[in-house]
């Protein structure tokens, strides 16, 4: 076929086609299609494509499912396929969609995005089983913690599944037991984060982890590494939220005038993002260069950090420090950028985590 076979009188017939709604004018729509998109494919230059895709789009939803199915089918492995055809069939009730979710190459990331987010659970699963299932969708499908979802994607070894993910994924089957065993049985588990699970499982999976996941002692300066990196990267997603700027930290201001330590050291590790014995080490600790870095990590400024500091001080001792210290420790708050700061609270935490399995 050449593009000269495809003029304004042969789409106009296409068009005068779908109109019909006699089921041999449907049946010649699809002949027609099959004849324009398939037989074609190479042949036709990207605007006569672009006209044949807007034609298709406005009819297709006039056409009988079995002949969305048809062309489901047909376009579902077409590389040159015409794209909002392809996203409105995918779209289109699970039936006539399936065959396109799972093998178009023509959608992007962000046209499966808006699928997973807009439809149900069985337009999700279908995705889910892609072939090759690019990090940024694996972490869409978990966010809608749809369980259908999530175990076609876990027992998809296509899958990317970043390791914040695969975070997700564990503190999700604590609550959703259908998702332990896919998730122990995935061979790209991250090991330390597979024996997180090791304190909600069966006895008979604990065994499955240890046999599985079992790590070495040459492999443990690695997963520390790794452990790090998370405890960082939450550290400096929390410290781009620039609500953090004033409010919370105020709040943490009012607990503390207000006496409540307990109430300031739970909120503080909240914040901050470390466990409760990193926060009550970091107030207890008499010093207060631990609470400059905090604070500098949260993103207090200066005079938030030295009401503080002092308000705690009268809390704990009764009396005010001399100003001098005040002063030394607000060195040390000013000569810590914020995200260095976030580093050193995520090395806490992370050493604390440690300590603890070590115990």
């Amino acid at each position: 076929m050449s593009e000269a076979d495809v003029n304004s009188g042969e789409l106009l017939n296409l068009k005068a086609l779908a109109e019909n709604r006699a089921g041999f004018a449907r049946s010649a729509l699809f002949d027609r299609v099959s004849t324009l998109l398939f037989e074609g494919e190479g042949e036709l230059t990207p605007e006569v494509r672009a006209l044949i895709d807007q034609i298709l789009t406005g009819l297709i939803v006039h056409v009988e499912a079995d002949v969305r199915r048809k062309v489901s089918t047909r376009l579902s492995t077409l590389k040159s396929a015409p794209h909002e055809l392809t996203k409105l069939l995918a779209a289109d009730e699970i039936e006539v969609a399936r065959p396109i979710l799972h093998h178009s190459p023509v959608l992007t990331d962000s046209d499966l995005i808006e699928i997973i987010e807009v439809k149900a659970s069985d337009h999700r699963e279908a995705i889910a089983k892609r072939p090759n299932v690019p990090a940024l969708v694996s972490a869409a499908l978990v966010k809608t913690r749809d369980p259908k979802a999530v175990e076609a994607l876990l027992a998809n070894m296509g899958a990317v599944i970043p390791r914040a993910v695969f975070g997700d994924l564990v503190a999700l089957a604590e609550k959703v037991d259908g998702l332990r065993k896919p998730l122990v049985a995935r061979k790209d588990m991250p090991k330390d984060l597979a024996h997180k699970m090791f304190w909600f499982v069966s006895a008979a999976m604990r065994q499955a982890i240890l046999e599985r996941f079992a790590v070495d002692p040459s492999e443990l300066d690695k997963i520390l590494a790794e452990i790090l990196v998370d405890q960082e990267a939450k550290a400096q997603k929390r410290a781009a939220k620039s609500s953090w700027g004033m409010g919370e930290v105020n709040a943490l201001i009012g607990k503390i005038k207000a006496g409540d330590v307990a109430g300031f050291t739970i909120a503080l590790g909240q914040l901050i993002g470390v466990d409760a014995k990193v926060a009550a080490k970091i107030v207890g600790d008499a010093g207060g260069e631990a609470l400059a870095i905090a604070c500098k990590a949260l993103g207090a400024d200066r005079s938030q950090f030295t009401t503080i500091f002092l308000q705690l001080d009268y809390k704990r001792f009764g009396t005010a420090r001399p100003i001098s210290h005040v002063q030394t420790v607000s060195k040390v708050f000013d000569l810590l950028p914020k995200d260095k700061a976030a580093a050193q609270v995520a090395l806490w935490n992370a050493q604390s985590t440690v300590v603890a399995r070590a115990a």
